[in-house]
């Protein structure tokens, strides 16, 4: 357990900034988190009210951080300092040094690279200072454009886990993605500023 003070490094991209959740996103967050486009395919419902974004961000995000865990980083886009979306990394198995990837981005942003160019500083980071052997990532079947983030990331297909999620009262199947540390190459390092 981390200090309650705790936040992950903020990273740079050319084009996005990653840098943990402040109270001050819940608002700007929620006009995103609301959409049921952006939640098709999450496990979380979409957002109500901005106190479920508050939720998000003083239950959960404080919560990860805490841990010790780079995620949820809140996605913003240079130069505005507003998030757009979300990514992150964290234990699935620790003792199996198997982390797993998490994404998601407000319905305007999709198509445009944002993600993979997120994730890819995230990964960068998680590989460098957690030492993971294997990056794994879920996406529910039918989620075609988030597959397409993935094989942009190097990750590979390994199978489908059918009816593995019972999500929204009905059981969904869910395809696993992969990345090996020795895939990801060790002199890949994050922009950390």
């Amino acid at each position: 357990m981390k200090p309650h003070f705790w936040r992950p490094p903020v990273l740079s991209t050319e084009r996005v900034t990653l840098r943990p959740f402040a109270n001050e996103d819940a608002e700007p967050l929620f006009e995103y988190a609301r959409n049921p486009n952006v939640t098709r395919f999450t496990l979380w419902d979409a957002h109500q009210t901005v106190a479920d974004t508050n939720t998000f961000i003083r239950d959960y995000a404080v919560l990860r951080y805490m841990e010790g865990m780079p995620e949820p980083y809140a996605i913003t886009l240079k130069p505005a300092p507003q998030p757009v979306g979300a990514c992150g990394c964290f234990w699935a198995a620790e003792p199996h040094r198997t982390m797993e990837l998490g994404y998601w981005i407000g319905e305007p942003f999709w198509g445009k690279g944002y993600v993979a160019e997120a994730c890819r500083a995230v990964l960068g980071l998680a590989f460098a200072e957690f030492g993971p052997e294997r990056m794994q990532a879920r996406v529910i079947d039918g989620n075609a454009a988030s597959g397409r983030v993935l094989e942009k990331l190097g990750f590979r297909y390994e199978g489908t886990l059918r009816r593995a999620l019972l999500r929204r009262g009905r059981f969904e199947d869910v395809r696993m993605y992969s990345l090996t540390r020795e895939e990801w190459g060790r002199d890949q390092k994050p922009e950390i500023t």
